[in-house]
């Protein structure tokens, strides 16, 4: 990488050059310097800034766009989220009109995609992109217009999802990246990684077994850390087929989702709620940090990394002091196909 002198360093450079050429140290001498030294600064910052954005790693927004066209390596667009809904009829069957209007609680809105009898569900599309318009089964609507024969307060949701933000500009830059390096991978156990998380935005981690279970084949597991670390399958399909594109003969990879174990706490002394609510999110994180981190035990084996009591005392000490942690008290190990996810935690008063 280049280096960026500074400007004072370049002034005595050429002050100094000035000097032993003319053997003069006069005003005009520092003007000269200066001058000089302003035009080499500015040189050495041009050259600085075109090796930043002739690389992936260090360019700007606007050179990774250049970067990812120029590899076929596009950002993944927001999406909307659609799924169905049911309505309550209030008597008879009713033509439930394409187009019309429904919200939720948090004011985000709805359209029915086509015309559909109402003993029957509605296919819906939400009106903005992102993953605020996704919406879990059981969650109610309202109508925006009264509809004779319904009620306009209860429509239920059946799952409305597939809405996504525009992919972040880290992970983005991490796909150019590996379709800038593609040449390099051949098919290491830290590649088959790379390739799992450039295959799509929602896979924020992976590991790999090598020859498992049995030689050549490769059992890669992924996940993401913000669902614990569930994919669909559309997305598990999407790093399947990256792999199959990618992958030395001989070698049969396969995208898996890793086994979930609950990780049970006992702590003892925290009564308040809101200290223990905050006690969660911390071990939460704690845990989340670990999926996906994997440590040899020899050149073949990586395991998932174990969580200890000392972590788990640490983790707490950051929110209270007041508390003794009675569960787990050895250090929690899991296989290597596993992960922790947290699971219950069980409160204990004060002796």
């Amino acid at each position: 990488m280049s280096t960026q002198r500074s400007l004072q360093e370049l002034i005595d450079r050429a002050k100094s050059t000035l000097i032993a050429k003319t053997g003069q140290n006069t005003p005009a001498i520092d003007a000269i310097a200066c001058a000089i030294a302003g035009v080499s600064y500015g040189q050495y910052g041009y050259q600085d800034l075109l090796f930043r954005e002739l690389h992936p790693e260090t360019c700007s927004e606007s050179w990774l766009y250049l970067h990812a066209n120029r590899h076929k390596t596009p950002r993944l667009l927001p999406t909307f989220a659609t799924g169905p809904v049911e309505f309550e009829q209030l008597g008879g069957v009713v033509v439930i009109p394409k187009g019309r209007l429904l919200t939720d609680n948090a004011g985000n809105e709805y359209e029915t995609i086509k015309e559909q009898y109402s003993n029957v569900p509605v296919g819906v599309v939400a009106l903005a992109s992102g993953t605020s318009s996704n919406l879990p089964v059981g969650s109610l609507l309202k109508l925006a217009e009264g509809l004779n024969g319904i009620n306009p307060n209860n429509v239920r949701s059946l799952g409305v999802e597939g809405g996504a933000d525009i992919e972040a500009l880290d992970h983005w830059r991490a796909r150019v990246i590996v379709a800038f390096e593609k040449n390099e991978l051949v098919g290491k156990a830290e590649d088959y990684h790379a390739w799992a998380v450039s295959a799509h935005a929602d896979v924020d981690f992976a590991w790999t077994l090598d020859n498992t279970p049995e030689r050549g084949m490769v059992e890669v597991y992924i996940g993401s850390r913000q669902s614990n670390p569930a994919l669909t399958n559309e997305v598990i399909n999407l790093v399947q087929e990256t792999f199959e594109n990618n992958r030395l003969a001989g070698c049969h990879p396969r995208a898996l989702l890793p086994e979930q174990v609950p990780f049970a706490v006992e702590i003892q002394g925290i009564e308040d709620q809101s200290v223990r609510d905050d006690v969660r999110i911390a071990l939460d994180t704690l845990i989340k940090n670990k999926m996906g981190k994997v440590h040899k035990v020899d050149s073949n084996t990586r395991v998932p990394e174990s969580i200890t009591p000392t972590e788990i005392v640490l983790t707490i000490s950051a929110v209270t002091s007041n508390f003794i942690v009675r569960h787990p008290i050895e250090e929690v190990i899991i296989n290597k196909n596993q992960i922790h996810v947290l699971g219950a935690i069980t409160w204990t008063p004060p002796t």
